[in-house]
């Protein structure tokens, strides 16, 4: 490809002429291995000599690197830079604490490319259980306040990490098709959540067992009566009676997000118990006019029946009785719901 760029001088016709650019195949050497880039270079467009043009000259450097840092996995300028702004660190701190100077964290920000082993460093270091497991290490080097600054920031991090993953993980195990399995409705974590701040909120705190069992009662009640569920949650048969299929996940995501705390109670036996709690009240603006009329109801019904009572009213269901021990619980039995 040949383009008009500018004038410049050429030294062998002595005087300024109009350039052209070319796009041609030229080798580089980066830390010792040879780089093939497409170069735009600058001929005189009267005698067709090659003329040296500085921006083009850098410019086609940076392509090489960019080339080795592609084929290496190495971070880039930017890449570094933000690195350095994820944790907020300053390049003499990032220097400290990687044992390096500070003009080595410098020279990468502004170009220059990594040594392989300073590119895998800083490539794990995007990982912030990795960059935990360095101040574990050598956050002795750091001063008391870099210290405490880069723990907040890293605390912030790793904890998003992991609501992330367990609402990810929530979503993946709960986005098959509409089906029995899930009342004919996709998985809806809002109304989940939202769910469980209805029940729990006429209480201010409720049992895990009695609010599994108002979630699964509310949800089967509305699919008898308008054959699909409210939240498009799966259930399953458990000792206790129905339960949210990964119910233990579904809390975890549930405190993640803020809807409910979860508060240990010592019973009057000495056995714990894990009580849901909301200080919030529920959003009824994301239920529809039948939906709410469903969960009330079954508020009214059960909602100050004891975990224990609720427990003994499930069993007395065919949806727990015909299904086994740990396996799914087919909305198809709610048709056969005794209340």
């Amino acid at each position: 490809m040949i383009r008009v760029s500018k004038t410049g001088y050429c030294p062998k016709c002595n005087d300024n002429r109009e350039l052209l650019i070319k796009v041609v195949d030229e080798t580089y050497p980066v830390r010792g291995e040879p780089v093939t880039i497409k170069a735009e270079i600058a001929v005189c467009a009267e005698c067709g000599e090659d003329v040296f043009d500085l921006d083009l000259d850098s410019a086609n450097l940076e392509r090489a690197y960019a080339e080795y840092r592609r084929r290496k996995g190495l971070l880039a300028p930017m890449d570094i830079i933000a690195l350095r702004e994820k944790y907020g660190l300053g390049q003499r701190t990032l220097a400290k604490l990687l044992g390096w100077s500070p003009a080595t964290v410098y020279r990468y920000e502004k170009g220059a490319v990594p040594t392989p082993a300073h590119g895998e460093i800083l490539k794990g270091l995007t990982e912030p259980a990795e960059m935990l497991n360095l101040l574990k290490s050598r956050g002795n080097i750091l001063s008391p306040r870099e210290r405490s600054r880069l723990n907040q920031k890293l605390s912030g991090l790793l904890d998003s990490e992991r609501k992330t993953a367990v609402l990810a993980a929530l979503k993946k195990r709960a986005s098959s098709r509409p089906s029995l399995e899930n009342g004919f409705r996709e998985f809806d974590f809002e109304k989940l959540a939202g769910m469980m701040i209805f029940f729990a909120a006429a209480r201010s705190k409720i049992s895990k067992i009695a609010l599994m069992k108002l979630l699964w009662y509310a949800d089967f009640m509305h699919f008898k009566k308008h054959a699909v569920s409210i939240s498009g949650a799966r259930y399953a048969s458990l000792p206790y009676g129905p339960a949210l299929d990964d119910w233990m996940l579904c809390l975890q995501a549930a405190t993640d997000t803020g809807a409910v705390t979860i508060e240990s109670l010592i019973l009057s036996n000495g056995n714990e118990a894990d009580l849901v709690c909301v200080e919030t009240e529920p959003d009824e603006h994301i239920f529809s006019e039948e939906e709410l009329a469903t969960m009330r109801e079954v508020a009214k019904r059960f909602g100050k029946l004891s975990a224990k009572k609720l427990t003994d009213l499930s069993h007395r269901e065919d949806a727990w009785k015909r299904t086994p021990t740990g396996q799914p619980i087919s909305y198809e039995h709610a048709l056969s719901l005794t209340i």
